[in-house]
This record gives C-alpha cells, sequence and structure tokens, in this order.
C-alpha cells in the first residue's frame, strides 16, 4: 500500500513527466529555456489540479458502492454566474495569480494582458469540464473567478517585475503544450490513493 508521501511523488510525476519528455524535445532545438521556471509552472499546474480535483480516467471508470446514479456527469452545475458568491470565489482569484505571473515572466508571446487572460479562461475551462465526471461542482462563478486572478497575475508582473527580467523565450504554443500534456498526465496516469485500496480488497 502506498503511504502519503509515495502518492504525493506520484501525483507530481504523472503530470512532470509527459512536460518533462517535451521539454527534452525542445532544448535539443533551443537552448535559451529556463529550466527551472519551466518546472516551478508545471508543479503550479499539478497543484491546480489537486486543490480543484480535477477529473480522470479513474473518475469515469469507478463508481462508488451504492451509487445508483451511473451517468459519466456526475458533478453539480451551475451556470448562473454571481449567482451565489462565497469564501470559494476569491480562494479561486487567489488560485490562478500565479498563472497570470509566471506566463508573461517566462513566455514572450503572453506579454499582452488579453493573451494570458484567455489563457487562464481556457486552462479553467478545461479544469471545470473535466470536473463534471467527478462528484464536485462545475461552476461558472469559478471560471469568472479564474479569469480575473490570472488577469490580476499579470498586473503584478507588468507593474512589478516587467523591467527586472532577462530575455523572455518564444513559442506561442509552447505554454499550452505544458497545460495539457500536465492534464493528460493526471487525467489518464493518476489514481488516488483509494483506488489502490480497492485493488488490495479485491486480492
Amino acid at each position: 500500500m502506498l503511504n502519503l508521501s509515495q502518492i504525493t511523488i506520484y501525483s507530481a510525476l504523472c503530470a512532470i513527466l509527459p512536460c518533462s519528455i517535451y521539454l527534452i524535445i525542445k532544448r535539443r532545438k533551443e537552448h535559451k529555456i529556463p529550466i527551472l521556471l519551466i518546472i516551478i509552472f508545471v508543479l503550479y499546474l499539478w497543484q491546480v489540479y489537486n486543490l480543484t480535483g480535477a477529473g480522470g480516467l479513474t473518475d469515469i471508470i469507478y463508481v462508488p458502492d451504492g451509487a445508483i446514479n451511473n451517468s459519466i456527469i456526475k458533478a453539480n452545475i451551475n451556470l448562473i454566474p454571481f449567482n451565489s458568491i462565497d469564501i470559494s470565489f476569491f480562494l479561486n482569484i487567489l488560485m490562478l495569480i500565479p498563472l497570470g505571473f509566471l506566463v508573461p515572466l517566462i513566455w514572450k508571446d503572453y506579454r499582452k494582458w488579453y493573451k494570458t487572460m484567455l489563457l487562464g479562461a481556457g486552462f479553467s475551462l478545461m479544469i471545470e469540464i473535466s470536473q463534471l465526471v467527478t462528484t464536485r461542482a462545475t461552476d461558472v462563478n469559478d471560471l469568472i473567478a479564474n479569469t480575473v486572478g490570472a488577469l490580476i497575475g499579470y498586473v503584478i508582473w507588468k507593474v512589478f517585475f516587467r523591467k527586472h527580467l532577462k530575455e523572455p523565450v518564444n513559442g506561442n504554443m509552447d505554454v499550452i503544450w505544458y497545460i495539457v500534456l500536465s492534464f493528460l498526465g493526471m487525467f489518464f496516469l493518476y489514481y488516488p490513493f483509494w483506488f489502490y485500496d480497492k485493488i488490495a480488497i479485491n486480492f
């Protein structure tokens, strides 16, 4: 049986390994890659997936004991903006501020506010859609809050750090690849600890 530290390492590797393969391929073609910053960015993405409970293959194939509804879509869905604002709304803003800061810090193509804001919205939308297969909530308020958070992160970079940084990396699609690969790694490779407990019981 895996203990908590092993689960944490395994979970992180699910997100990091696909991105590492992509980074190695890119590094052969381009030597000016801020590896440390990209590792920090990927680790940040991994933590977002953990905090939000992004959906995965396990959520689709696993049916809890006693469950009546076997539908793939298990989430509570809210499509009405600002119908209920609580502390989670502001926590969702905070959660995407690092993305809004790190993306223009690393990639030159995202040093325009609307590109970073749209990336934050797309990242949030991907997570919200993945949560449809979980028992969590797919909420338009989370999408709004995350988008605002990405924009705030960009403003922090623009105001306080823009003039004190080294030359950024080119590559309009790189950040999207890191997001997609880390998400797919978590979606297809990561199985929560209770899945291993279930296997142990069955055997």
